[in-house]
Formats: structure tokens, C-alpha cells, sequence
């Protein structure tokens, strides 16, 4: 090559380079970062006051993480709106890791169907499954005084005399509330759902005599049960529970039933793939341990799959359930 082109042949190889790199280097940037996480505090953002059960499970989840990871790994309760305030500051977080959201159904599978109009994230595009925590099941209960003792006993009383039985629940857009909904449309029976300001007033309603029945957690359903005041009728989930292993499903008397309720951890979407999944496994090595399954179970929850295809399955399932079901019941927001 003649001696007059090598200057120009030089400058060419180095802005070939220099452009390599501009192409390459971001990504690179992104790995490495991925490489480091963690490297500073973790937060978890809770949609309920400090105190409540899923703060409680928050903070179980936040100690163990924080062994698992080698970072802190703090709390934040952003209470409001449901759980959709806190789902909606995550969605607009930086999807690097460091924030997450420990999710609930009303927030992520009833949002959809119930107040599609009133948030401003999308439960699917905007945020990212990890991993289920606990499920939460739900066990249908009578005041003694009602005088049933199973769900096909319930039904036939209902069918007798339509409209006489009251449900309780703490709120319609709740899990129990909307398990009563599902009661009555797959039984075609006609109950008037009292909806309460909170699961305390609805079971003090139901203690007192002031309601018939109610969906509730085992935390306050089983020691009621126990001290005699409340009868068990069966439990909502698909399958029975290992927190009273005994007790029938309504899904024995009719077929399809299930309504429980679950937490999970979710991230901004675009959260790189690899520190999903060193969350997920860390969450899955600690939910599978003796110590926290008894520490969720004095919660009234029960560790589940910590798989992220199940949780996305789980969420895509039960969205559809819920939107049918409002359909179908014609609920409206009130």
C-alpha cells in the first residue's frame, strides 16, 4: 500500500473503533451494573399501613432478603387508593432492581375490571412478576345461631328463603367480598352481601349475630372457630389447606369455586432478567425453609410456588376469573 494513504487508513481503523465502542458500550455498561447488583439498599414498597399483615410479611420478606443479598433491604408503606398508589410508584421507578412492590390482588388482578379508569399503570405492562410469596386462604364461616353446617346445607336454607341470609365482607373489591359474589352466582342463590368498613367490623357483625356469614383469613377465622364462637363451613381455595387440613373446599359442592388471597413480589417492567432471577431465588430459598413456612402460618398464609411462571400464570389466570366474574355479577365502583 502506497505510504500517502496509511495517515487516512489510521484514522479510519481508530474512528471504526471509537464507533464499535459507542455501539457496544452501553450494553456493556448495562451488564456490568447487572454484574454488580446489588450495590446499594434494596426498598420494597408496601400499599397498606405499617402494621397490617402484608407490612408484617413485607418485613419478614425484607430481613431474609437482606441476609440473601448482602444489602439492606428497607420498607416503605405507601398506603392508599387500595394498594394502587404503591403499585403505580413502582411502575414509575427505575427498572434496576432496587425498587420493588410487594403486590396484592386488588392492585394487579382486579384493577383491570374495577378501576381501569382511575389508575395510571398497566398491572401487566408496566410491572414485572417475580416471585408469589404466600397465599392467603380463605375460610366461609357462620354464627352458630344460622343453624348450617356445610355448603350444601347454606345452599338449600338460601334457595328456601331468598334474600334472608346476609354475607359480611370488608369491602365488595375485596377478596372475601368478592368470594361472596361468586357464592351467590355459582349456587344461583339470592343473599344480601353486607360490605363493612374493614375485616374488624365485619367480624365483630358476624360474632354479634348482625350478619350470618363471611369469608375470612385463618389468622381470625381458625381461633374463632376453635373457641367455639363461629362454625367452619369449608374453605375457598382449589385445594384444601394445610392449616386445617380437615376442612372441606366449596369446590367439593361446586365445582370451579376458588377465591383466596396472595402476595408477591413485582418489579418495573424492563428490570433486567438477571436480577430477576437472583431475586426469585433468593425468595424461593427462603419461603422454603421450616422457619418462615411456621412464621407465615401464625400470619394465616401458606407458602406457594416461588417460580416466576407460575406467579405470571397465577396473575393471567385469576384477571381473567376476576374480570368474568364482574361481568357477570354486574359490580360497578362505587
Amino acid at each position: 500500500m502506497s505510504s500517502i494513504y496509511r495517515p487516512w487508513l489510521k484514522r479510519v481503523l481508530i474512528a471504526a473503533s471509537i464507533f464499535a465502542l459507542t455501539l457496544t458500550g452501553p450494553a456493556n455498561s448495562v451488564s456490568a451494573q447487572t454484574m454488580d447488583w446489588p450495590n446499594q439498599p434494596i426498598k420494597i414498597l408496601v400499599g397498606f399501613p405499617a402494621g397490617g399483615a402484608s407490612d408484617v410479611m413485607a418485613r419478614i420478606i425484607a430481613d431474609e432478603l437482606r441476609k440473601e443479598l448482602k444489602q439492606p433491604v428497607v420498607v416503605e408503606n405507601k398506603p392508599g387508593a387500595a394498594g394502587t398508589l404503591a403499585a403505580s410508584m413502582t411502575a414509575r421507578s427505575k427498572s434496576d432492581g432496587y425498587t420493588l412492590l410487594l403486590a396484592s390482588p386488588t392492585a394487579i388482578t382486579l384493577a383491570p375490571s374495577t378501576m381501569s379508569d382511575k389508575i395510571n399503570y398497566n398491572p401487566v405492562t408496566d410491572l414485572l412478576p417475580i416471585s408469589m410469596v404466600a397465599k392467603y386462604p380463605l375460610f366461609l364461616i357462620a354464627n352458630p345461631k344460622l343453624g348450617v353446617k356445610n355448603v350444601s346445607e347454606l345452599i338449600e336454607m338460601a334457595k328456601k328463603e331468598p334474600g334472608k341470609i346476609n354475607f359480611a365482607s370488608f369491602g365488595i373489591f375485596t377478596s372475601g367480598g368478592l368470594a361472596v359474589e361468586q357464592l351467590k352466582l355459582k349456587a344461583k342463590i339470592n343473599v344480601l352481601h353486607v360490605p363493612f368498613n374493614g375485616s374488624s367490623a365485619a367480624m365483630q357483625g358476624l360474632l354479634g349475630g348482625e350478619v350470618d356469614l363471611m369469608f375470612d383469613t385463618a389468622v381470625t377465622a381458625l381461633p374463632n372457630i376453635e373457641a367455639g364462637k363461629l362454625v367452619p363451613l369449608a374453605i375457598a381455595s382449589k385445594k384444601k389447606s394445610s392449616l386445617a387440613p380437615k376442612m372441606p373446599t366449596v369446590s367439593e359442592t361446586l365445582p370451579d369455586f376458588q377465591a383466596d388471597s396472595w402476595v408477591g413480589l413485582m418489579a418495573p417492567a424492563g428490570t433486567p432478567a438477571e436480577v430477576v432471577s437472583r431475586i426469585q431465588s433468593a425468595v424461593a430459598k427462603i419461603v422454603a425453609t421450616d422457619v418462615i413456612k411456621q412464621r407465615f402460618s401464625k400470619l394465616g398464609a401458606e407458602t406457594e410456588s416461588a417460580e416466576t411462571s407460575d406467579f405470571v400464570q397465577h396473575i393471567k389466570d385469576e384477571t381473567a376469573r376476576y374480570e368474568k366474574l364482574v361481568h357477570e355479577a354486574n359490580i360497578k365502583l362505587q
